[in-house]
Parts: structure tokens; C-alpha cells; sequence
């Protein structure tokens, strides 16, 4: 089974994440654990994008990440699914 999206590179099944929000300066990022364990940093972003990305991360499943942009990806899902 691929750990990534078809058709994408950089993007890997997250099996876990930590989120941090920093005060000071007024911006999050993500520590995302793929697939393997390993733990990669994302970039910094704004309070808008944080909120997005930590709404995905929490209630879709699988979930992609790609560290080096704080993009997640959720796989494709049947029109009509219900959420569990």
C-alpha cells in the first residue's frame, strides 16, 4: 500500500501530530509522525491556516502530511459517507 497520495511526492501517512501555538509571536506549527515514527517540523503559519489544518487533522482519516509545506491530504472518500 503506498504511503503517499497518487501523483504527489513529499507526502507521507501521518500516524500522529503535536501542535504548538506560540503567543509571542502569534503563529502555529506542527510537529507531524509519519507512518515510520519519524517527526518533521512544519513551517510557522497564521492563526487562520493553524485552524484549518488542526480541524483535518482531527476529524479525517488517513491523513497525509508534507512537513515541508504544513499541507495535509485526506484520502478519497465515497460521496454520501458518513462521518463517524
Amino acid at each position: 500500500m503506498p504511503h503517499h497520495p497518487q501523483g504527489t511526492n513529499g507526502w507521507t501517512l501521518l500516524k500522529g501530530y503535536q501542535a504548538i501555538w506560540d503567543p509571542k509571536v502569534d503563529l502555529g506549527k506542527f510537529y507531524f509522525t509519519d507512518f515510520r515514527n519519524n517527526r518533521k517540523e512544519t513551517p510557522y503559519m497564521n492563526a487562520e491556516n493553524f485552524a484549518r489544518v488542526i480541524d483535518i487533522l482531527r476529524n479525517e482519516k488517513p491523513v497525509y502530511g508534507n512537513a515541508s509545506t504544513g499541507s495535509v491530504n485526506t484520502a478519497k472518500e465515497e460521496i454520501g459517507e458518513e462521518e463517524s
